[in-house]
């Protein structure tokens, strides 16, 4: 018998704005308010000694299960620089990579 499951872990193509409701950290998962529900949520990335208390703002990146994965407001994402100024572009395209990459090796790491 052949066992397929759909991965249970995703990343949003477009990440979201949500706020915390209860006190996340590297190794306790939290709360959050997003888009006019309250999710379980906990950081995407677990090396990180970032603590999240209510009203902080975050950005969801994706989900594991119905566990919406969050990074701190203003954490450097893909796309959230100008680039109109020279250089930026580049730097911009670096910092996605590096984004990705980030992701990337967090999630291997969890459930890889």
């Amino acid at each position: 018998m052949i066992n397929v499951q759909a991965p249970d872990s995703i990343l949003f193509s477009q990440p979201g704005v949500g706020k915390v409701e209860r006190t996340i950290t590297p190794t306790k998962p939290g709360r959050v308010k997003f888009k006019a529900t309250y999710w379980p949520a906990r950081l995407c990335d677990h090396d990180s000694q970032v603590t999240l208390v209510p009203d902080d703002q975050v950005t969801v990146v994706g989900r594991h299960g119905i566990t919406l994965l969050v990074v701190p407001a203003g954490y450097i994402s893909p796309g959230n620089l100008p680039e109109d100024e020279a250089g930026v572009q580049e730097a911009s395209e670096s910092q996605s990579l590096g984004f990705t990459q980030k992701l990337s090796s967090v999630f291997s790491k969890l459930w890889g």
